[in-house]
């Protein structure tokens, strides 16, 4: 039996997914295998014709995926395929969030860093102990 979906989140470098069922339910495993050999990749929120089989390890995965066209997708499907661009959208503003933090804490140590390197406690050694502190 053929099912329609979006898929709904993709890792490249593992070479899997998720699909979203129109119908509604639980997201299916899909894995890059399953694609058809077209020479396109898989892309978010595309809309897939599929089977559900059962995999090796117990789960439901997709197989036999066929690409649809945007014009014979249900409204059902063209709401559910939103989701995939905010969560990556969601991703994305984490990853830059992330990086900005690193770069505030590098450049903090540059600048204490700096401040030992220039500092020099034997050029203070003629002031008398009370005016060191």
């Amino acid at each position: 039996m053929r099912f329609e979906g979006v898929l709904s989140a993709w890792n490249p470098d593992a070479g899997y997914g998720a699909i979203r069922p129109s119908g509604g339910g639980a997201e299916v495993f899909v894995g890059l295998a399953a694609f058809p050999t077209d020479g396109e990749g898989p892309r978010l929120d595309e809309p897939l014709s599929f089977e559900i089989v059962t995999g090796r390890e117990g789960r439901k995965q997709a197989v036999n995926l066929r690409r649809l066209s945007r014009a014979h997708v249900m409204p059902a499907l063209r709401e559910a395929a939103g989701g995939a661009r905010i969560r990556a959208r969601q991703a994305q503003r984490k990853r830059r969030l992330g990086l900005m933090a690193g770069g505030a804490v590098v450049a903090v140590m540059l600048l204490v860093a700096g401040g030992v390197r220039w500092w020099h406690p034997a050029a203070h050694q003629d002031v008398p102990p009370v005016m060191r502190r």
